[in-house]
């Protein structure tokens, strides 16, 4: 391994969530049909949604969940209808993947690739505090990369 991939690894270990998270994370109710969480989803051009319940958050609901419905109400007898579906009929068998604000980025990337999911929410004590996406990840390395470059 070269100075630079070596040098871009050593910075992947050692960076943490918290460096590289949105703070700001669009929440959904767990009753609130899932046609609402489509459009949030189009109108913040996002990939996922907490989906909160108590206030506490329980899921996440994603794109390619909404896009499983679209397809099986083309395709089942039994489908999920958008206007008539909460968010929590649709993911409640799912488990919530969070991290805290402390975990190192390579925590992130490997719960990305064992659940291949997209964004996970980063949860201190109970409260939301920010989210982390695949987009986010790759924002980081591509801005690592560019500072090694120079």
């Amino acid at each position: 391994m070269n100075t630079e991939s070596s040098s871009r690894t050593e910075k992947l270990l050692k960076v943490k969530v918290s460096d590289v998270m949105n703070k700001t994370v669009i929440t959904i109710d767990h009753d609130d049909l899932i046609g609402k969480a489509s459009r949030l989803m189009l109108e913040n051009r996002l990939h996922a949604l907490l989906v909160m319940k108590d206030t506490k958050p329980k899921y996440m609901i994603s794109a390619y969940d909404l896009m499983k419905v679209s397809y099986e109400d083309t395709f089942s007898e039994s489908n999920a209808d958008m206007l008539r579906t909460t968010v929590e009929q649709l993911v409640k068998e799912q488990n919530l993947m969070s991290l805290p604000s402390n975990a190192y980025l390579i925590e992130a990337l490997k719960i990305f690739v064992d659940y291949q999911i997209h964004s996970i929410p980063i949860i201190d004590e109970g409260r939301v505090v920010g989210i982390v996406s695949l987009m986010d990840l790759a924002g980081w390395y591509l801005k690592t990369h560019e500072e090694l470059r120079k």
